[in-house]
C-alpha cells in the first residue's frame, strides 16, 4: 500500500494547473479493501493519474490524507465498487 506521504507527494507532483479542470476521485474498493486516490484531469480528454491507495485498516491515515487533499480546494468525487 501507499502511504499518506506518498499520495500527497504524487498530488504535489501532478498539481492542478490553470486552464485544466481537475477532480480528486476517491474509490472505495470493497474487493481489494482499499481506498484508491486518483487525480482526474480534463484537458480536451480525460486523464486519470493514480495517486496511491490506503488499506481500510488504516482509517486514521485515510482521513488525514483526505483532509489534506481537501485543503487544496480541488473538486472531489467519491465512488464505491
Amino acid at each position: 500500500m501507499t502511504s499518506k506521504r506518498n499520495i500527497l507527494a504524487n498530488f504535489e507532483r501532478l498539481k492542478p494547473t490553470p486552464g485544466h479542470s481537475f477532480t480528486l476521485l476517491v474509490v472505495k474498493d470493497k474487493f481489494g479493501s482499499t481506498y484508491n486516490f486518483y487525480l482526474e484531469e480534463l484537458a480536451g480528454a480525460n486523464y486519470s493519474h493514480g495517486l496511491g491507495s490506503i488499506d481500510f485498516d488504516d482509517l486514521v491515515e485515510y482521513k488525514d490524507a483526505l483532509r489534506e487533499l481537501l485543503d487544496s480546494k480541488v473538486k472531489i468525487e467519491y465512488r464505491g465498487f
